[in-house]
């Protein structure tokens, strides 16, 4: 019984270190840029950027749609705190839209060598 329990405590321990969450990185303040300049700052390291769907998803026959998030692109090109602004139609595409934002991974751009966040405003269009 006490080996059984040490074990179960060792594994639950070495699951818990495993599992920690990414912190944010600031090297300054993020700077607000638009969808015309974050190429100059931040380009998307996967040219596709693609999500897969819950089967429960497709089945709801979900109809065309956008939405428009707010988040920040750290230091290291990690995307934090999306936060939606308008979703149409409302919440239809909202889960879907923050799960895949935080997914994406940037890479600096040539002239961004400071590595600048930047707080950015997404628009992802559904069809």
């Amino acid at each position: 019984m006490l080996y059984e329990n040490s074990l179960n405590f060792f594994f639950s321990i070495l699951i818990l270190g495993c599992t920690s969450t990414q912190k944010i990185v600031l090297n300054q303040n993020p700077i607000e840029v638009s969808k015309d300049t974050i190429d100059e700052y931040w380009v998307l390291k996967n040219d596709k950027f693609s999500f897969p769907l819950s089967s429960k998803q497709i089945s709801k026959n979900l109809e065309d749609g956008y939405v428009t998030l707010q988040y920040v692109i750290d230091s290291n090109g990690n995307t934090f705190n999306p936060e939606i602004i308008k979703s149409v139609p409302e919440a239809a595409w909202g889960l879907a839209s923050v799960k895949a934002v935080s997914k994406q991974k940037f890479i600096p751009a040539k002239s961004n060598i400071q590595k600048v966040p930047e707080n950015y405003t997404q628009t992802i269009f559904f069809k």
